[in-house]
C-alpha cells in the first residue's frame, strides 16, 4: 500500500467506496484488476489483497461509526504511510456518512424469517396412559432469502420442544429482545 503512486491510489479507494455506496459486491472485474495490477506495477495476488485490505479497513471503520482522526492514529500505528493516510482520511470523511447509511441498509444474514407457524401434539406411549401425554409444540420458521415473500427459495425449518426445551427457547429470545431493546 505504501510503495503505491497517490494518485492511483486515490483512484482506488475512491472506486472502492463508490462500491460501498452503491452496494455492489464486487468492486472491480478480472480484467479490470489485471489492468490495475499492471498501472501500479504489482502482481495480480498484491493487487487482490491491496483491494481485499482497503476494503476490510473501510468496513471496520464504518461498523465502528470510527472518527476520521481516530482512523488516521490507527493508520498510521499500522504502519501506513503519512500520504496514504491523508487519502484514507480524506476519502472517509467524503464518503463515511453514504458507506455507514448503506451498510445500515444491509442485512448480516442471507436468511430472513417470512413465516412462523406452530401446533401442539400430545405424546403418549399408550391410548390407556392418555393421561400421561406429554404436550409436544412444533415451531415451523419459514427462512427465505429477503427478496420476495413466498419465493421458491424458502426453506422450511422444522422445531419440536416439550414443556422445558420451549420454556427454555422463550427465555433465550426475551434476552435477545431486551439486548435489542437496549441497542434503541
Amino acid at each position: 500500500m505504501n510503495n503505491t503512486d497517490s494518485t492511483k491510489f486515490n483512484g482506488l479507494l475512491n472506486r472502492i467506496c463508490t462500491a460501498f455506496i452503491s452496494n455492489r459486491l464486487q468492486v472491480f472485474t478480472e480484467e479490470e484488476e489485471e489492468k490495475l495490477s499492471s498501472s501500479l506495477a504489482i502482481t495480480q495476488d498484491q493487487t487482490k489483497l491491496l483491494i481485499k485490505t482497503v476494503i476490510h479497513i473501510i468496513q471496520q471503520a464504518a461498523h465502528g461509526m470510527v472518527r476520521p482522526a481516530l482512523l488516521k492514529d490507527h493508520l498510521l500505528a499500522a504502519g501506513i504511510s503519512q500520504d496514504k493516510v491523508d487519502i484514507f482520511i480524506e476519502q472517509w470523511s467524503t464518503n463515511a456518512k453514504a458507506i455507514v447509511d448503506t451498510l445500515r441498509q444491509q442485512c448480516l444474514s442471507e436468511k430472513q424469517l417470512e413465516d412462523v407457524a406452530w401446533d401442539l401434539h400430545l405424546k403418549s406411549a399408550s391410548s390407556t396412559l392418555a393421561r400421561q401425554a406429554q404436550p409436544i409444540g412444533h415451531l415451523q420458521l419459514t427462512l427465505g432469502n429477503g427478496t420476495s415473500k413466498g419465493s421458491s427459495t424458502s426453506e422450511k425449518v422444522l422445531m419440536q420442544f416439550n414443556h422445558e426445551q420451549l420454556y427454555a427457547f422463550y427465555d433465550q429470545l426475551e434476552q435477545i429482545q431486551s439486548h435489542l431493546d437496549s441497542l434503541r
